[in-house]
């Protein structure tokens, strides 16, 4: 009997060290409340959300570093380093899983939890939760502004029409894209709406990196060989930063001003709503994206459940993320003086 109750002892010994080594769990010794957030540096308003929220998480006892970056390679940097610090939990906004494809590999090994923040990584099954907006009603809001206000339902038209996605490696910009082409669509059916690039689907008019230089560069080339004598009526821009482009590469347009769109609503976008060169912007609201974001974080690095309310739209081609979507809302000269940041 001693010497049965001397090997319980022995194994009941062996499973809390185990248990308190980690050994089964997460072979990475991570440290509570350290939170990693790796922000791409554009829009400027993920900066002031990772810094807003870094401020309010370390009022509650987190630690957190917050890192910007520029490039493939300050990307990899700073995922790199907050998975070698033993962060409990990793906030990614913008960039590429193939630039990230081994430290997303390591990270998932380690059972550290990645939250994408308003934009999706694809391609990856290291993704444990998503926040961000509705990003299929932002695209559904752009189409039935322009279907109002070109009075396409009573039959208006022809007008020239050209969409310029966001980058094809973010699944929000192709949401957004089949939002707003899901409303379009039939009037371009039925010649209401004119394509004269012939780009209508998500691919051919995503915008690499949404780069406002690789926007302008291709309405150059498009109105040089497309647009001979006829007007720009309308832009799909799917965001401030893409429709800036459409601005530089309308130095020397003489026709009328087109209607063109935007997303995320930064300073220079609500000047140019004033001055006329945009007519509207997609609001998204920082302070209402980070509380969510910050809820997240807590439940993932506490071990309990976040608070999600889309279990079924973000599939980024390998898992479905679940997710947690916040409500835009759009800013035009109707309510441009209105808007709080």
């Amino acid at each position: 009997m001693k010497k049965i109750g001397m090997v319980f002892s022995l194994i009941s010994l062996l499973l809390i060290t185990l248990l308190f080594s980690g050994c089964g769990f997460n072979t990475t010794a991570k440290t509570q409340k350290n939170v990693a957030l790796c922000f791409s540096h554009s829009p400027e308003r993920w900066q002031k959300g990772a810094e807003d929220m870094k401020t309010q998480l370390e009022k509650e006892g987190y630690t957190v570093t917050a890192t910007f970056f520029d490039s493939e390679e300050t990307q990899r940097e700073a995922v790199e380093t907050a998975i070698q610090g033993g962060t409990a939990c990793i906030v990614i906004a913008g960039g590429d899983s193939k630039t990230l494809e081994k430290q997303l590999t390591e990270a998932k090994e380690k059972k550290i939890p990645i939250i994408g923040y308003d934009s999706m990584l694809k391609d990856t099954d290291a993704i444990s939760y998503f926040v961000s907006f509705d990003n299929e009603g932002v695209g559904t809001a752009m189409g039935k502004y322009i279907e109002n206000r070109f009075q396409l339902k009573n039959g208006a038209g022809p007008f020239n029409l050209e969409f310029f996605s966001g980058s094809a490696t973010d699944s929000n910009a192709e949401l957004m894209f089949k939002g707003t082409y899901d409303i379009l669509k039939p009037y371009i059916d039925n010649g209401q709406l004119v394509v004269p690039s012939g780009k209508t689907t998500f691919s051919a008019t995503a915008t690499q990196d949404w780069d406002a230089k690789n926007a302008a560069a291709r309405l150059k080339e498009m109105m040089a060989s497309q647009y001979a004598g006829k007007s720009l009526d309308i832009v799909v821009a799917a965001s401030d930063g893409i429709a800036y482009g459409i601005v530089d590469g309308l130095d020397g347009y003489t026709g009328k001003w087109p209607f063109i769109t935007g997303q995320d609503a930064d300073k220079k976008a609500l000047d140019y709503i004033r001055q006329g060169k945009m007519t509207f912007s997609i609001k998204k609201s920082s302070d209402e994206l980070n509380k969510k974001c910050i809820r997240m974080i807590k439940a993932v690095v506490e071990g309990t459940q976040p608070s999600l309310n889309d279990v079924k739209t973000y599939n980024n081609n390998v898992i479905t993320v679940p997710a947690y979507l916040c409500i835009p809302y759009i800013i035009d000269k109707d309510n441009l003086d209105k808007v709080v940041e």
